[in-house]
C-alpha cells in the first residue's frame, strides 16, 4: 500500500507516493524495473549518499515511488509480479476453458467428447510451447528516443535486465535471472563499461556483495546478508587476507565498528553505537572515551 505522499519536484510537479520500502538498493531497483516494464514510471530514493553509506538508509529504507495516479496499479503489480509467460498462460487456459457460443448440431458420443477435449488440451499446450520458444527482447526509451532499459526473455522466462543509469548510451547495470528469479546483479559505478560491484542472490534475496571502491579491478569491500538484511561489511584493500575494518549490523542497523585488524583476525579498536549511530563505548584510552548521552 502507498505509505506517504510527496512532491517529486519535477515531472510537472506531480504528486508521488511511496508504494514499497526495501532494505537495499538492489531489491528496490528490481521492483522498479518490474514497474517500468509495464509502463509505470517510478523513482528509487534513499538517504544514503547514493548508496555509498548504506547504514544511513537503515532507519527509513530505500523507497520506491510512483505518481499518485499510478499507486494502485503499481501496488497490485508488486503484489502479483506476474511474468509475461504467466499472463500468456492464463490467456491460453481461459481460451481453452471458455464455453462454446452455441451447441453443435446433433448429439455427440462420449468418446467424441473425450477426443475433442484431449485435442483441445494438446493444441493449447502446443500453442503455449511455440509462443514461448526463442529469445525475445524488449526496450524502454527516454523522451529523446534513447534506449535506457532492456529486458531479455528466453523460452518465456526473464533471463537478463540491463539499465543505463546515467543515460550515456552504455549499459552500467546488469541483472541476471534463472527461470525468472534473480541470481546476480552487477553495477558499473565509475561508468567505464566494466562492473565494479557484484551482488549475489539466493531465492531472490541478496546474500553477498563485493565492491571495488578504488576502481582498480580488485574488490575491497565485502558485504554479507542474512534473510536479505545486511549483517557485516569487511574492508580488505585489494583483497588482502587481513581485514582492516569490520562493520557489524543488527537488523540492518550499524552497531559496532572494529578497526586495526591483523592476519589473525584480531582488532585493536572496537567502537559500539546505539541505534541512532551515536558512539556509546570504545576500548581506546580514556582520553578518547566516548560516552552515550545517558551517561554524560
Amino acid at each position: 500500500m502507498a505509505s506517504d505522499a510527496s512532491n517529486g519536484g519535477f515531472r510537472d510537479e506531480e504528486k508521488t507516493v511511496t508504494v514499497r520500502i526495501f532494505s537495499s538498493h538492489e531489491s528496490a531497483e528490481l521492483a522498479a524495473a518490474n514497474l517500468r516494464a509495464r509502463g509505470i514510471e517510478c523513482w528509487v530514493k534513499a538517504d544514503d549518499c547514493g548508496g555509498m553509506y548504506p547504514n544511513l538508509s537503515a532507519a527509513s529504507g530505500v523507497r520506491l515511488q510512483v505518481r499518485a495516479s499510478d499507486a494502485d496499479a503499481a501496488t497490485a503489480l508488486l503484489d502479483t509480479q506476474a511474468s509475461p509467460a504467466e499472463i500468456r498462460q492464463v490467456e491460453t487456459e481461459a481460451i481453452a476453458s471458455s464455453p462454446p457460443e452455441s451447441s453443435p448440431p446433433g448429439k455427440l458420443s462420449r468418446s467424441q467428447i473425450l477426443l475433442g477435449v484431449a485435442a483441445g488440451i494438446i493444441l493449447c499446450l502446443f500453442y503455449q510451447w511455440v509462443n514461448n520458444l526463442g529469445t525475445n527482447t524488449y526496450y524502454s526509451y527516454t523522451s529523446d528516443g534513447k534506449r535506457d532499459e532492456e529486458w531479455i526473455y528466453r523460452d518465456g522466462y526473464l533471463v537478463k535486465f540491463l539499465l543505463d543509469r546515467n543515460r550515456d548510451g552504455i549499459w552500467d547495470h546488469w541483472v541476471y535471472y534463472d527461470r525468472g528469479r534473480v541470481t546476480r546483479s552487477e553495477y558499473d559505478n565509475d561508468f567505464d563499461g566494466k562492473p565494479d560491484e557484484t551482488v549475489t542472490y539466493s531465492n531472490g534475496a541478496p546474500i553477498s556483495t563485493e565492491k571495488d571502491t578504488d576502481f582498480n579491478g580488485i574488490p575491497d569491500e565485502f558485504c554479507t546478508y542474512k534473510y536479505g538484511t545486511l549483517q557485516q561489511v569487511d574492508f580488505r584493500p585489494n583483497s588482502v587476507k587481513s581485514t582492516t575494518q569490520r562493520w557489524l549490523y543488527h537488523n540492518g542497523v550499524l552497531m559496532e565498528i572494529l578497526r586495526g585488524g591483523d592476519t589473525n583476525g584480531n582488532f585493536k579498536e572496537v567502537v559500539r553505537y546505539d541505534p541512532f549511530l551515536n558512539p556509546i563505548s570504545t576500548n581506546i584510552p580514556a582520553t578518547f572515551l566516548l560516552l552515550s548521552p545517558s551517561s554524560k
